[in-house]
C-alpha cells in the first residue's frame, strides 16, 4: 500500500490532469490550442495563438507573413512572450510631477516606483489572446449557438515602444457584456506587435526592402487574423470593434485613414479611440536623420548588416536611442511612407481622409499633458527648446508662432495656464493628443461620439484602469477608481461593440458631438454634457496650420 501522503500527491496530479483533459482544444491547421478557464469559470482563454510567422532573420524589419509554419503541440498558453520593448529618460523629471500634483490632491502613491517587467521578450512575439465567454464556446462547439458573439480588439498602448497583450485583464468587460439575462458577452482580444526600431525601422526613399511602419501591418494582420479565424470561436465576423488607448489608439487613427482612408476598407466596424497619441510633425528628412544615426551607432552599413546582428545587440540599441529621446517623444512610431499612412496625420484628418463607414466614439483626458511635462521649463527659451525637441524638423517660424501667438508667455489669466509649468502641459497635451481627437471629430463631420476622462487627476492612460475595471478600488498611482464611473464605462464600451449606438444601447447616451462639440465629463459624481474643450482655435493650428 502507499504512504498515505503519496497517494494524495498521485490523487492531486491525477485530478489536475483531468481538469486539463476537460478543457477544450481547438485545432486552428497552423497550431493547436489547450484553453484556460478563468477563475470565476465565466469564460475560457486561448493564449499566445500566433498570427504571423516569426520576424526574424531574413523576416526582420519586414512587412509580416500569415503564419504558415505548422506546430501540432498543444500549446497551452503557460509561456507568454512579449515584443522587445524600451523606455523614455524623460520620465524620471515628469513622474515627480505627476506625484507632486497626487500628493497635492490627497493621495499618496504607494512606495516601491515601478518595476519593469519580467515576462521574457522575444522577436517571435506576434501573438494574440482571445477569450472567449464558456457560453458562446460551448453552444458553438456544440452547433447550438443562435447568434455570434460581437468581438473586441485591444490594441495597447506604451509610445509604441513598449506594452505587450497581457497589460490587461478582459474580466470585468466580459462580465459587464452579460449583465442582462440572455446575454452570452463579447469576445475579447488582445494582440502584440512589434514596437521601437523592430516596429518602426526608420528608412531614406530608396529602400524598399523595409516597411518602416512594421508595427502597424502587424496590427492590420492580427485583425485580418481574427476577421478569417473568429467563427471557430463564436465570433462574428461583421461586428468587431477595435479599442485602443494612447499609441494604440493613435495607431487606429493610421488604419482609419490608410491607404487614403477608402471607405469600408477598415478591418473593423466600430472604433473606441482612447486619448490618441500621434507625432504632430512627421517628414521624411528626421526619417533619413534616424537611419543614418541607427547605421552609426550599430557600426553598420545596411539593413543586411542588421538583420544578421542578434537581438540582444538590436535591443541595446534600442533602448538606446529611445532612452535618450527628447522629451515627450519615444523617437520610435508610425512614419509617412506615402503608402499606409500616406500624409501627414493632421493633413489627413483635416482632408477627412479616413474610412466613413466605421462608428466612433472617441476620447480624451483631463490632463493629458502632465506626464508629458518637463517641469523644468521655465522661460521662453525653454519652451522653445521643449517644442524644438518633440519636432525637430519643423520650422523655427512655425516654434515662434506657437509660443508667441498660440501659446503666448502670458501668466495673466489670459489664457488657460498661469504658470510656465501649466503652459507646457497644455501645448504638450493638445499638441500630442487633445488636438488629434478634435480632429477625428472634425474628420467624420462632427458625427461621432466622446467623453473627457475628468477624474482626479486625470492623467494620460489613468482611464485603462476603468475600461478594464474588475471590482478593484484603485487604478494607476494607487488613485481610487469611481466606481459608478467605471461601470458606466464599460457599459458604453460593450454596448457599443455589440449594437453600436442604435436604440437600446447604453453608448447612445454619449451625445453626437455635433456644431456644439458635445462630449460627456466623466467626472466620477457624474455625467454632464460639456463642450469638448479641445474644439479651440489652437487646435485648428495643429491640424491645419502646423504643416501648412
Amino acid at each position: 500500500m502507499l504512504p498515505q501522503t503519496l497517494s494524495l500527491l498521485l490523487a492531486a496530479a491525477a485530478g489536475c490532469a483531468n481538469a486539463q483533459s476537460a478543457l477544450p482544444v481547438i485545432d486552428l491547421g497552423t497550431t493547436v490550442h489547450r484553453a484556460q478557464l478563468n477563475a470565476t469559470g465565466a469564460y475560457y482563454s486561448f493564449k499566445n495563438i500566433p498570427y504571423a510567422e516569426p520576424p526574424v532573420g531574413n523576416l526582420r524589419f519586414r512587412l509580416p507573413l500569415p503564419r504558415l509554419t505548422i506546430n501540432r503541440t498543444i500549446n497551452d498558453g503557460n509561456a507568454p512572450r512579449v515584443c522587445p520593448s524600451a523606455g523614455q529618460g524623460w520620465f524620471q523629471y515628469s513622474l515627480p510631477l505627476v506625484i507632486e500634483t497626487l500628493i497635492k490632491g490627497g493621495i499618496i502613491p504607494p512606495d516601491g516606483g515601478f518595476v519593469p517587467g519580467t515576462t521574457p521578450q522575444s522577436e517571435d512575439c506576434l501573438l494574440l489572446d482571445i477569450n472567449v465567454p464558456k457560453a458562446v464556446y460551448d453552444a458553438q462547439v456544440a452547433g447550438t449557438l443562435t447568434k455570434r458573439a460581437p468581438v473586441m480588439i485591444w490594441i495597447h498602448g506604451g509610445a509604441y515602444t513598449s506594452g505587450s497583450k497581457d497589460d490587461i485583464n478582459p474580466a470585468g468587460l466580459i462580465a459587464q457584456s452579460r449583465r442582462n439575462a440572455g446575454d452570452l458577452g463579447v469576445i475579447v482580444i488582445g494582440i502584440n506587435y512589434r514596437l521601437g526600431l523592430f516596429g518602426f525601422p526608420p528608412r531614406t526613399p530608396w529602400i524598399w526592402d523595409v516597411a518602416s511602419n512594421a508595427g502597424l501591418y502587424d496590427q492590420r494582420l492580427a485583425m485580418e487574423w481574427v476577421r478569417l479565424n473568429i467563427r471557430r470561436f463564436g465570433g462574428d465576423p461583421n461586428a468587431i470593434t477595435v479599442i485602443g488607448e494612447s499609441a494604440g489608439a493613435g495607431s487606429i487613427v493610421s488604419h482609419l485613414s490608410a491607404f487614403g482612408g477608402i471607405d469600408g476598407t477598415s478591418p473593423f466596424k466600430r472604433a473606441i479611440i482612447q486619448s490618441p497619441a500621434i507625432k504632430p510633425a512627421q517628414d521624411q528628412t528626421l526619417n533619413t536623420q534616424l537611419y543614418q544615426q541607427l547605421l552609426a551607432m550599430s557600426n553598420a552599413t545596411s539593413y543586411s548588416d542588421l538583420r544578421a546582428m542578434p537581438t540582444e545587440q538590436l535591443q541595446g540599441i534600442n533602448a538606446a536611442i529611445v532612452g535618450t529621446a527628447p522629451f515627450a517623444s519615444s523617437v520610435f512610431g508610425p512614419i509617412v511612407d506615402g503608402l499606409l499612412i500616406p500624409s501627414n496625420p493632421g493633413t489627413l484628418l483635416s482632408h477627412g481622409v479616413v474610412d466613413k463607414s466605421v462608428e466612433i466614439i472617441v476620447a480624451h483626458n483631463f490632463a493629458e499633458g502632465l506626464l508629458f511635462t518637463d517641469p523644468r521649463v521655465s522661460d521662453q527659451a525653454g519652451f522653445e527648446a521643449y517644442l524644438s525637441g518633440l519636432m525637430p524638423s519643423l520650422p523655427q517660424a512655425k516654434i515662434k508662432t506657437l509660443s508667441q501667438t498660440v501659446y503666448p508667455p502670458d501668466y495673466s489669466g489670459a489664457q488657460p495656464y498661469t504658470t510656465p509649468v501649466q503652459r507646457t502641459s497644455l501645448a504638450i497635451a493638445e499638441g500630442l493628443i487633445n488636438c488629434f481627437a478634435w480632429g477625428i471629430n472634425q474628420a467624420y463631420a462632427n458625427n461621432t461620439r466622446g467623453y473627457q476622462w475628468s477624474v482626479f487627476p486625470g492623467i494620460h492612460a489613468g482611464d485603462v484602469a476603468y475600461t478594464f475595471f474588475n471590482g478593484e478600488s484603485v487604478g494607476g498611482f494607487g488613485v481610487p477608481i469611481a466606481r459608478d464611473a467605471a461601470v458606466k464605462m464599460q457599459q458604453w464600451f460593450v454596448d457599443f461593440a455589440a449594437k453600436g449606438t442604435a436604440a437600446g444601447s447604453a453608448a447612445a447616451e454619449l451625445p453626437v458631438y455635433g456644431s456644439a462639440a458635445n462630449v460627456v465629463n466623466i467626472t466620477g459624481a457624474g455625467f454632464p454634457v460639456v463642450r469638448d474643450p479641445a474644439a479651440n482655435s489652437r487646435c485648428r493650428f495643429w491640424m491645419e496650420g502646423l504643416t501648412a
